[in-house]
């Protein structure tokens, strides 16, 4: 059940422009942009594949590409190692090596009349128990669907972790 968390788990469109919704980001795009955002601030994050996507594309296209008729298997998971529901990106900050995980959602889409033409993407409960897990241990935690949803709340982090790295 989806109760209220001590971090931001909520997509609140109010908080973007209209420009930025109508942009029409995939997932993808956002995590893009939040580790280049993290990467200025010199911070030393990690992509966590947890479905394991990449990999089974790529082991996929190769297979196909030798000739491997891949009929029913297509759909199997290989990402059963990771725990259910670990976040998008990993990071460490310095100074205090304070951990810092990171669930990526895609943010709504909207039409020129503001009309949600997608919703916005949601954290699953194993998702949100992860991050209220890793809060209870003391990491910095939330769910953003936007560089600006990091920057905004872990701004003197991010600060303090650039200046500890000069």
């Amino acid at each position: 059940m989806k109760e209220s968390y001590p971090f931001p788990w909520q997509f609140d469109p109010k908080r973007y422009r209209a420009h930025y919704l109508m942009s029409s980001l995939p997932e993808a795009r956002v995590q893009a942009d939040i580790v280049e955002l993290l990467t200025r601030y010199r911070v030393d994050v990690m992509a966590i594949d947890a479905g394991g996507r990449r990999q089974r594309g790529r082991m996929m296209a190769a297979a196909a590409a030798s000739g491997v008729d891949l009929g029913g298997i297509q759909h199997v998971k290989t990402g059963s190692a990771i725990t259910k529901g670990f976040s998008d990106l990993e990071a460490t900050l310095a100074p205090l090596g304070r951990a810092l995980y990171i669930e990526v959602k895609a943010p709504a889409w909207i039409d020129g009349e503001s009309k949600i033409t997608r919703k916005a993407g949601e954290p699953s409960q194993e998702q949100l128990d992860f991050l209220l897990e890793k809060y209870r241990r003391g990491a910095l935690v939330l769910v953003a669907w936007a560089s600006a949803d990091v920057e905004n709340y872990l701004l003197s982090e991010l600060e303090m972790n650039r200046r500890a790295l000069r």
